[in-house]
């Protein structure tokens, strides 16, 4: 089986793989966790996108962080937490809270395909609902649209958000992100090994139900962190070496 024109070495092709558990975030809902980390990323993204390096100032970085790389950690820590007070940002989605699926979902798909002006009016993202003390099991869709872009790295059925609950959705979602990416970064040579994203997907998820990946444990923790990377990560990034997220999620 041919392998992507990637260094983040697809599932089921040879991710490295060993786990460690958060376990400050042991009492959120694994749900909430994995949006927390979605909402972080797609906030981080816009955050350095849409300001100015001059205009990043001791106030920008002290919630956005000092670099790029290093802003989604620390939001997506504050998402999984229950804030209070009059520094809250974003959602609030600690232990004892749940996720309205319904709202979720709508958020992260408005903040994937919003300009910068619309976010600079709104940095948060307008996702403080998304998660309460009373849970939402959503509806048949998201409703921000009326589906994801080839892009957002969605695996069949997931329902507006790509899944890291089982192995198996892990290593689909993961692949279809790096399909994705490939095309995005190096069309000339993804071209020559797989003719088009959808058959790189199909040859790529083929031992994703085999039920030999990761033998030992599976952190879902950990892989929601690696999607969220992989779905971030620059070109550059991506020839490089894989996150820690990726490398221990699995063992």
């Amino acid at each position: 089986m041919r392998q992507l024109g990637l260094a983040w070495v697809v599932l089921g092709l040879g991710l490295g793989c060993s786990s460690s558990s958060d376990k400050g975030s042991a009492a959120v809902d694994p749900a909430a966790a994995e949006f927390c980390l979605d909402w972080a990323n797609d906030v981080c993204r816009l955050a350095y996108l849409c300001v100015d390096t001059g205009a990043q100032d001791a106030a920008f970085h002290a919630r956005y962080g000092a670099s790029k790389d290093g802003c989604w950690e620390p939001l997506a820590k504050r998402c999984q937490s229950n804030q209070s007070g009059s520094d809250v940002f974003g959602p609030s989605c600690g232990p004892g809270k749940k996720l309205n699926t319904e709202l979720s979902n709508a958020c992260t798909e408005v903040l994937s395909f919003e300009t910068c002006p619309v976010w600079m009016a709104a940095p948060s993202g307008g996702c403080e609902a998304a998660c309460s003390t009373t849970s939402s099991s959503g509806g048949a869709g998201n409703s921000a649209g009326a589906g994801n872009s080839a892009g957002a790295g969605n695996a069949p059925g997931a329902g507006g958000s790509s899944s890291t609950g089982s192995i198996a959705d892990f290593c689909k979602s993961l692949n279809y992100v790096l399909c994705e990416r490939l095309f995005e970064c190096d069309a000339a040579l993804a071209s020559s090994q797989y003719d088009s994203v959808a058959i790189c997907k199909t040859v790529n998820t083929t031992q994703c139900d085999s039920g030999q990946l990761c033998p030992n444990s599976f952190d879902s923790h950990l892989a929601a962190g690696c999607l969220t990377a992989a779905k971030s990560a620059t070109c550059t990034e991506l020839m490089g070496a894989a996150p820690d997220s990726c490398r221990n999620a699995c063992k």
